[in-house]
Parts: structure tokens; C-alpha cells; sequence
């Protein structure tokens, strides 16, 4: 079950808004809206207080990404102007599957949720030999899931508090090239230098938490907040897998060692909404802090791990490697609401917008990112008391993207003070997102 749950690991930064069907339908705007169902348990668990049947909901997701990139011309030592050709991502849309189960517990207004699922997020894949490939090849085999118990508690009619423990269980795994360009004979960018590289990074235990509270001001109008804990992924036995230069001077190389230290953070996350529980119009507006500042680099330490044979230069350690992101907080205005057209579908809708989390000098293929605006609708049909169904459907709408100030060089075993290395990242960057599902919900 955990396998077939576990979703893409890879905007602002890694997450889209908006999780879970019912609450993509309403553009993410989800946190004082929820209340008594099971889908709140990511947005606000206050919200699951005052359950009185034990709940059950699964729906799927399904996520995809357009994204295509232009890398800047380059001027080369002779003065021959070198272009690229576009490249595109390969990956297949992503399903994101999610199980909710949760009901009353003991005392009157307690109630408690146990879930399995994942970010609404899309995989990256691009060619092996694209002029992109210096940033990224893959890292569509990257598995994340979140387990998460919860309990929240209904005290009278006007308040809610809850709060859950999430462990994220997770393998990163990451492909890309490296340049083995010594400035002794070639070009950085020739293929026969080319050393194809993939990073996996396993950490099994992943905690985390979050809390909110809920509070009715008065018969229509109601305010909540909840926040979320950084999820902090370390490991000291990550894997470096590597294919060393086809070159007949590097026939000789051998890499010995391929175990990595390394971290990857995702960010603490502050929720705040109101919502007019109005007839028969419900509308919530909210709005989103995401700390992504935490990534402020990619660092993966090598433990004991060195080249040997290596043209002009023997053996070398293979030093720490850094990549800078420089990441930024972001912040999203969202806006969702429901119609009761006092039948037994009610439509939903939603928009958000939402700031980027990559600066221009980080923007690069490693992931889609950038300003967006989401529109998104959906609905409810009610089959019965028990029993009812929940579609949403969104587009996220990011702006065409020039960079001309890049800090994203090639990543090279034997510079790294970075004098032969180039500038990838600068170029033209597409990109948008579609995410859809469909979901039933039942009560016992």
C-alpha cells in the first residue's frame, strides 16, 4: 500500500497548491472551510473535532507538467556562437493517490483521522545527452509519502483546536552530469567528458507535526489558523552511482567509495483563513506563508570517495559539493468557495496566486517554479447521507521565464574552484501544470 501511495518528490518550491480533491476544487482555500471532514487533516486538524461517524475517503490525483527550456547561446574560445536546441520534459503525468480514515473518539466533540498521501507534485525527465543535462536528467524515480495521525477536539459551537504527528518516509534520487573536463585537451560541454551521475538520498524517519484552531465569530463568519513543522531529511549513507568519461584518457579512471552525506529540507508552513458560511454562497479567503529560505544550498559531503587514473592529475578526493539555491518564502493569496444550488451536486471553484520560490540567479530545469496564477473548479455530488463523490480540476498558469543572470555552473570533480566550468542555467524556461482527480467519501 505504501508503495503504490507514494508520490513524485519533486513549486512553490516542492508543493503545489492545493491537495486532495475536494480542496483543489476550491483552490486550496481549505483551512476554516473543512470542518468535520477528513481532508483537513493536512490544512487545519481543528477542523476534524465533532466527527460523529467514523469516515472514510480516497480519492486519486493526477499531475502534470509542460515544460520546455532554451539554454542561452554560448561564445566559444574561438568565437563561434553555439546554440541549443529546446528541450523538453519526458515525464509521465503523476498519480497521486490519498486514504483517509478517521471518526469520533470518547469524549463529546473529540475525534481522530489517520492518513496516507502525498504533495500534489510532477516529475522531470529530459534527455541524457540535452544541453540541460549539466542541472538535471531525472529524478522522476523520487518517492515521498506522508503518514499523518491527528486529533482534533470541538468544544461547544464556536471552537476548535487540533494537532497531528506526520512522519514523511522518503528516497530522493536525483540524475544528472557532471563535466570531467580537465582544461588540458577538449571542450567542458564534449560528450566523451561527460560523467553521468545519480544521487539517492533514504531517510525512513522523517517527523514532523502541525496544529490550528478554529473559532465562529458569529452565525456566517468563521476564522482559522494552523501551522505546519519542517520536514528535515538527513542520511549519511546516501548512494553515488556514477558512469565515468568514455574518453580513451580516461580508460584508467575508477571511482572508489560512493556513499554521500547530505540534507534536504522542506519548509515550516503558516495558514490563515476566514470564511462567510453564507446561503447560498460559502466563500473562504486564505492566505499561505511557505518558509523555503531553509534551502539555502544543495550540499552533499562525500565520505571517503576519490577518482583514480585521472589524465594529468592521478588520483584526487572528491571534495563537498554545494550548489547554491537561495531560495526565497512565499507567500498565496487563495480564494475558494461552493454554490448550494439545494440539489445534490455543489459546484466549487477556486483561485490562487502564488509568488516563487527560485530567484533568477538559481532558476535552472532542477524545478518548475515561479510566480503562478491557479484557476480551479469542482464539485461534490451526494449520493446519499453516506455516500458522495468529489471531482476538482486545476491549471497553474506560470509566466515564460528569461534568464540572463544565472550562478548555476557545471558541477566538475576536478575544479572546484570553478575556473573551466560554464554557466547553464541562463535560457528561456516554459512551464505549467494541470492536476485533476476524483475521490468518493463514505460514513458508517
Amino acid at each position: 500500500m505504501l508503495a503504490t501511495l507514494a508520490g513524485d518528490a519533486f513549486a512553490a518550491g516542492f508543493y503545489l497548491p492545493g491537495r486532495g480533491v475536494k480542496a483543489l476544487g476550491r483552490g486550496g482555500a481549505y483551512v476554516v472551510s473543512g470542518e468535520q471532514e477528513l481532508g483537513s487533516i493536512w490544512y487545519n486538524p481543528a477542523n476534524l473535532g465533532g466527527m460523529e461517524k467514523l469516515q472514510l475517503t480516497i480519492d486519486l490525483g493526477l499531475i502534470g507538467l509542460s515544460f520546455k527550456h532554451t539554454r542561452a547561446p554560448r561564445t566559444l574560445d574561438n568565437g563561434e556562437v553555439r546554440t541549443y536546441r529546446e528541450v523538453k520534459n519526458e515525464a509521465p503525468p503523476k498519480t497521486d493517490p490519498q486514504l483517509l480514515i478517521g471518526g469520533p473518539l470518547g469524549p463529546k466533540g473529540l475525534a481522530w483521522a489517520f492518513g496516507i498521501y502525498a504533495p500534489y507534485l510532477a516529475g522531470h525527465t529530459f534527455p541524457v545527452d540535452g544541453p540541460q543535462r549539466y542541472v538535471l536528467v531525472d529524478n522522476d524515480a523520487s518517492l515521498a509519502v506522508i503518514l499523518h495521525l491527528a486529533v482534533g477536539w470541538q468544544i461547544g459551537d464556536r471552537f476548535r483546536i487540533g494537532a497531528g504527528f506526520q512522519n514523511m518516509p522518503a528516497s530522493f534520487s536525483i540524475v544528472d552530469v557532471a563535466s570531467g573536463y580537465t582544461g588540458l585537451f577538449g571542450d567542458p560541454e564534449d560528450e566523451d567528458l561527460d560523467i553521468l551521475t545519480r544521487i539517492t538520498l533514504t531517510d525512513l524517519f522523517v517527523p514532523s507535526g502541525n496544529a490550528g484552531m478554529w473559532l465562529k465569530l458569529s452565525d456566517r463568519l468563521q476564522v482559522g489558523v494552523s501551522g505546519q513543522l519542517p520536514f528535515v531529511f538527513r542520511t549519511k549513507k546516501a548512494k553515488l552511482e556514477t558512469r565515468l568519461p568514455s574518453h580513451p584518457e580516461f580508460q584508467n579512471a575508477e571511482l572508489h567509495g560512493d556513499k554521500l552525506a547530505g540534507d534536504l529540507k522542506f519548509p515550516p508552513i503558516l495558514r490563515g483563513g476566514i470564511r462567510f458560511a453564507g446561503d447560498p454562497i460559502d466563500i473562504e479567503v486564505a492566505v499561505t506563508w511557505e518558509g523555503w529560505s531553509i534551502l539555502k544550498n544543495i550540499d552533499a559531503k562525500p565520505i571517503e570517495v576519490s577518482v583514480t587514473g585521472l589524465p594529468g592529475l592521478g588520483s584526487i578526493p572528491v571534495g563537498p559539493l554545494s550548489i547554491p539555491l537561495e531560495w526565497q518564502d512565499t507567500f498565496s493569496l487563495r480564494v475558494g468557495g461552493t454554490w448550494d444550488f439545494k440539489s445534490a451536486f455543489t459546484p466549487s471553484a477556486g483561485y490562487v496566486y502564488e509568488t516563487g520560490a527560485i530567484p533568477d540567479q538559481t532558476y535552472s530545469v532542477f524545478l518548475a517554479d515561479g510566480d503562478k496564477h491557479v484557476i480551479s473548479v469542482g464539485g461534490n455530488f451526494e449520493i446519499s447521507k453516506s455516500f458522495s463523490i468529489d471531482a476538482g480540476f486545476a491549471t497553474y498558469i506560470i509566466p515564460t521565464r528569461t534568464i540572463t543572470n544565472s550562478k548555476w555552473r557545471q558541477v566538475n570533480p576536478t575544479d572546484d574552484e570553478g575556473k573551466v566550468t560554464l554557466i547553464v542555467g541562463n535560457g528561456v524556461y516554459k512551464q505549467t501544470y494541470v492536476a485533476g482527480g476524483v475521490g468518493v467519501n463514505l460514513a458508517f
